[in-house]
């Protein structure tokens, strides 16, 4: 019994031990719910994360679409382990989360959060809107690190283990690099700019490619290579316009646009020519060549040669279509119509010489009194005709006798409308009859220096304007050579003259005034605009004179005239001061000087003879020789005028005549270097050409 009862009291104890023990193991697991559930959601959006890997101890569960996941069989000793594509991996130790602690539900709630690491996006054309593949896309962060990838065919790109803000940067070959930064961005769409254009430059007329040619856009540019393909890369962002350029083309403008292929066509805008006497195919050494788009009108291309050996010349710039103008000394001026693809390159010119008579504005406004003098002119071997501008008359000298719309003639009233002149030089032209417009420069007009006397030479002592008084009740005052402003008005007037269709324009008094005292009181007793000087500084006098020439000469040519001067008589045996006129030096700033050689105004002795005004012929030979020889191998033809009148203050009244004019004009002839000449008489009488010394023509 006793035994019995020992083994009875071993099971029952053992029975009770294993009953605690169930006991506790209960009440332990009474502790921890069954089931830990809870929401994945995208630490960005907040959304929901589906599919997502939960792992926790030895149990796992995937998100649901809503995020949601569930487990069993965890312990708080766990470590919440949650991992998605483009996704930071997470790890939540579960010791110590309150949502865990002190409660004894069946399923405990986790909710948490997945920050995204990764980005996605399609890089695209900004053109054309198309992807563009193999684009570099490189993230950039924590300074140093970096992410690298390329876009697919369709343009997409995908990068994973990204931080919270990085710098996206994308490059392709033939695009502008693009970079942007970016925080909390899972999907970035990029535009790319092209930045390179390409194409073929071809000559408009040929079709061929032009080797050389330059395309620039913005600070970049390229050469097109021998068949005329070019490629500009690197274009900046802000390059708007391109610009195609090649040597004897017009230059090519246009905006750049959204391309990235440009073929262009360029027009060819340089002739190269030459020129020749038409009748001996000689080369012509000295010409003017320009080019207008209207006739008549102000050149858009000029090119003058001097001296060429061949004749040759290259005029740069020619508008597709207008006028090409030829201007030589010596030779009829040559209009050619410029047509597309058809421009002569070699242009013969005719020989021409100038046999002109002179009328005063006052007869020009007159047109009855004026038809006599065409009349003498078509019937006989004259063939040119020389138109004052300006009045000759002592109560309006230099007043503008037609309505010049030069802004200082309007602004000053220096115009009156008494002769329709562009109507006049078209009748004119229409006759036949070479038209020369006569301007008096720095004296004989007293209507602008009345209104301007400060541009006018005056008296150091007195401030009063600087005047020639040669009779009673003749004044005539002087502007200064110096003044610019003389210079401008001038040359205007002069330009509007050949724009009225005048063929030429003649200088007269481009000179400073003669001085009968002491040179050193020249610059003593008068005021110029800067210093003037005939003794220390006479070179400066003659710069002053030429400096004007060759702005007139430039203008004048450029607007289809050509330019003539005129010089005292004496200036053929050279350089004469205080009028500063050397006809050596103006000789390369005109197409002709004219000297006044006239008989009665050469002193007894000159060219060794007793009596000048005696012996026109033989002063009109020696007057010619040495105006020949000075100008020599200048840009400049000579043509002389001629004394068409009798000078009543000459040492010797000779009454001149047919006779008298006729041997002038003979022994200016003689020269055949000499291109014409011209007859001048103040009062406009004319006995010896009416008389029968311009010969009837045949």
């Amino acid at each position: 019994m006793i035994r019995r009862g020992r083994v009875y009291a071993v099971q029952r104890g053992f029975t009770t031990l294993l009953f605690l023990l169930l006991i506790l193991v209960v009440v332990g697991c009474s502790t921890t719910p069954a089931t830990l559930t809870g929401v994945i959601t995208d630490a960005y959006t907040g959304e929901p994360v589906a599919g997502a890997l939960v792992e926790v101890g030895a149990s796992t569960s995937t998100t649901s679409d809503e995020g949601v996941f569930s487990v069993a069989g965890w312990s708080n000793r766990d470590t919440l382990e949650v991992r998605a594509p483009q996704y930071e991996a997470l790890a939540l130790p579960l010791a110590g989360r309150p949502e865990l602690a002190g409660t004894n539900a069946l399923t405990v709630t986790l909710n948490t959060s997945l920050r995204p690491n990764g980005l996605t996006g399609v890089v695209f054309d900004e053109f054309t809107g198309m992807p563009v593949d193999d684009a570099q896309v490189v993230a950039t962060f924590d300074v140093t690190q970096t992410l690298t990838t390329t876009t697919d065919l369709e343009g997409r790109y995908t990068l994973s283990g990204l931080p919270e803000q990085f710098t996206l940067a994308v490059e392709a070959e033939d695009f502008a690099a693009a970079s942007e930064e970016l925080v909390r961005t899972t999907a970035f769409d990029l535009n790319l700019r092209p930045n390179v254009l390409a194409g073929t430059i071809t000559d408009r007329y040929t079709a061929e490619g032009i080797a050389g040619a330059t395309v620039q856009v913005g600070d970049v540019r390229a050469q097109t290579d021998a068949s005329g393909t070019y490629r500009v890369t690197g274009i900046p962002v802000d390059a708007v316009t391109v610009e195609i350029s090649a040597d004897g083309y017009a230059t090519l403008s246009q905006e750049l646009g959204q391309v990235t292929a440009l073929d262009a066509v360029l027009r060819p805008d340089t002739l190269s020519g030459r020129l020749i006497d038409k009748d001996s195919g000689q080369p012509i050494v000295n010409a003017a060549i320009l080019a207008t788009t209207t006739f008549p009108g102000t050149d858009v291309a000029f090119e003058r040669i001097v001296d060429s050996e061949d004749g040759s010349f290259t005029l740069p710039g020619l508008p597709e279509q207008g006028y090409l103008q030829v201007l030589s000394p010596g030779y009829r001026t040559e209009i050619i119509p410029i047509e597309p693809g058809n421009v002569p390159t070699e242009i013969a010119l005719e020989r021409f010489r100038v046999k002109a008579l002179y009328v005063t504005s006052a007869v020009a406004s007159v047109p009855n009194l004026l038809e006599e003098y065409i009349e003498l002119i078509e019937r006989t071997e004259l063939n040119a005709i020389v138109i004052d501008i300006k009045s000759d008359l002592r109560d309006d000298l230099g007043m503008v006798y037609y309505d010049s719309q030069v802004p200082l003639a309007r602004e000053l009233n220096l115009s009156r409308p008494y002769i329709d002149m562009p109507a006049l030089v078209q009748g004119l032209k229409d006759r036949g009859i070479y038209t020369i417009a006569r301007i008096q420069l720095f004296s004989h007009d007293n209507v602008l220096s009345d209104a301007r006397p400060e541009w006018s030479i005056r008296v150091r002592e007195t401030g009063e304007v600087y005047a020639d008084y040669p009779g009673p009740g003749i004044r005539y005052a002087y502007l200064d050579p110096t003044n610019r402003n003389v210079w401008d008005y001038n040359i205007q007037l002069g330009v509007e003259a050949a724009l009225m269709g005048f063929d030429e324009v003649n200088y007269d008094y481009i000179r400073f005034p003669d001085w009968f005292g002491p040179k050193a009181e020249f610059g003593e007793k008068l005021l110029f605009s800067e210093p003037i000087d005939a003794v220390n500084n006479p070179d400066r006098m003659f710069e002053v004179i030429t400096e004007f020439m060759d702005e007139a000469h430039r203008a004048v040519n450029g607007a289809g005239a050509k330019m003539s001067i005129c010089v005292f008589g004496r200036v053929v045996l050279g350089g004469s001061l205080t009028i500063a006129q050397d006809m050596q030096l103006m000789g390369n700033y005109t197409d002709y000087i004219a000297p006044m050689p006239y008989p009665s105004l050469w002193w007894p002795g000159a060219f060794d003879l007793p009596s000048p005004v005696e012996e026109p012929y033989k002063v009109l030979e020696a007057a010619n020789a040495a105006g020949l020889e000075t100008i020599e191998g200048e840009y400049a033809r000579l043509r002389p005028w001629l004394q068409d009148h009798t000078d009543p203050w000459a040492y010797k009244v000779v009454r001149y005549g047919p006779e008298e004019v006729r041997a002038q004009i003979d022994a200016t002839e003689k020269f055949p270097e000499i291109d014409g000449w011209m007859l001048y008489d103040s009062a406009n009488a004319y006995r010896g050409a009416f008389g029968g010394a311009a010969r009837v023509a045949p």
